[in-house]
């Protein structure tokens, strides 16, 4: 399952974004057997664009960033799959500041064996929270921006895997 670009988005600034989004976009809005399904067709690059992708693009935000956040480790529990992804393209500092973003919000929400419900208006009632929150989503949009673009970088160097030009 490859993407099927234009010859001028093969060096676009969102590459490997172009890549996986008919993939994302013939799920959205579906329940998670269907996502899990096209997810499974896909080839670990692939995957790790899938997720990285699914999780980034409902990052806009400081509360979408927070409640996101425990939305992919808590409910949907893709952040094992998330991290996976960026060992895959070896972006080792994006894997510290996700296994931070974890710590948060596992010391934040989790009593003993059990979740509480995470709100995005947590950070309005928890000062120190929206404190150690902010730091991580600034660290995470500078890790992001330089994941993306070594993200294109590999799928240009391994165009066969990822993209068929029109």
């Amino acid at each position: 399952m490859k993407a099927k670009l234009r010859p001028e988005d093969v060096h676009s600034k969102q590459l490997s974004w172009l890549c996986i989004q008919p993939m994302l976009v013939s799920v959205r809005g579906r329940d998670m057997a269907a996502k899990t399904e096209i997810y499974r067709k896909l080839h670990e690059g692939q995957q790790a664009l899938f997720l990285f992708y699914s999780y980034h693009n409902h990052t806009k935000s400081l509360a979408e960033f927070y409640w996101f956040s425990a939305y992919n480790i808590i409910e949907i529990k893709s952040w094992h799959g998330i991290k996976k992804g960026m060992r895959f393209f070896r972006l080792d500092e994006m894997m510290t500041v996700l296994d931070q973003i974890e710590s948060l919000i596992t010391d934040t929400n989790k009593m003993g064996e059990a979740w509480r419900e995470v709100l995005a208006t947590d950070l309005e009632k928890d000062p120190m929270l929206l404190q150690r929150t902010e730091a991580l989503y600034a660290a995470y949009q500078t890790l992001a921006e330089a994941a993306i673009t070594h993200m294109n970088k590999m799928v240009l160097q391994n165009q066969e895997m990822y993209l068929e030009v029109e």
